[in-house]
């Protein structure tokens, strides 16, 4: 068997025994293979996106809020996917508004490892933006793989306009206090939230964005410590707005 090994302009020739099994690959092949793979593997890399459903969308534009002028706003957004990170930094996405306005008041920041619209509106009105998510440099601070986009648009109004989400009312009477929790997520972050049975209107108690488990991203979470299953809650704001949300029990033990 004959190869060929290149070496800058000189070309040498070396015969090799045939050998059954023995399979000979120059290096110039070896590289281009790898080079191959390398960009393929770059190519097939999939962008990073926004995760929604706090939000409504239609339409690929998802509607944050809305919230009010002179009303506290916070709402966080949180990246899902693209190529996995190992480096410094606490959020593995960096993101940015690249064409679009917010509203007067707000602005696109990364306090404690979290992206958040954050302010207080001065102006109402409906803003429309795109928000560039990147994922963080890779050690050598190249670019780690293609960005991703999502649309937005925030109203903001002069009174109570408000949306309230339930995520969650998990029941676990199996646990020692016997927890119920209840989470949800609302941009006007100055609002106080109360909660009642939704059969009989019994109220458990209230709720505020502003306690240390919520980090100020439009989150808001409280266990209370029930004995029964009260099948069905109902959250009520102090701007008027309310949701409700079936109750899910956790039999497991904890």
């Amino acid at each position: 068997m004959q190869v060929s090994l290149r070496k800058g302009l000189a070309v040498a020739t070396v015969l090799v025994a045939s050998v059954p099994g023995l399979s000979v690959t120059s290096a110039e092949a070896a590289a281009t293979t790898s080079s191959t793979t390398s960009a393929s593997t770059t190519s097939t890399t999939a962008s990073p996106a926004m995760v929604t459903s706090n939000f409504a969308c239609s339409n690929g534009v998802c509607a944050i809020g809305p919230g009010d002028v002179g009303m506290p706003f916070a709402a966080g957004l949180i990246g899902t996917g693209g190529p996995p990170y190992s480096g410094p930094e606490c959020n593995p996405y960096l993101m940015t508004v690249v064409s679009g306005s917010l509203a007067p008041g707000l602005q696109l920041g990364e306090p404690v490892c979290e992206w958040v619209i954050s302010g207080t509106p001065t102006q109402a009105g409906t803003y429309t933006f795109t928000v560039q998510i990147a994922p963080q440099p890779n050690n050598l601070g190249q670019p780690a793989g293609p960005a991703g986009t999502q649309q937005f648009s925030i109203t903001i109004g002069t009174g109570t306009s408000d949306r309230v989400v339930l995520t969650g009312a998990v029941w676990s009477p199996f646990s020692v206090n016997k927890t119920l929790q209840v989470r949800g997520f609302d941009v006007n972050n100055g609002a106080t939230y109360t909660v009642y049975v939704t059969a009989t209107g019994a109220e458990l108690g209230t709720i505020t964005e502003r306690s240390p488990n919520n980090s100020g991203d439009g989150s808001f979470l409280r266990n209370f410590s029930e004995n029964t299953d009260l099948n069905n809650l109902t959250v009520r704001d102090s701007l008027g707005g309310s949701a409700s949300i079936p109750v899910t029990v956790n039999n497991k033990y904890s």
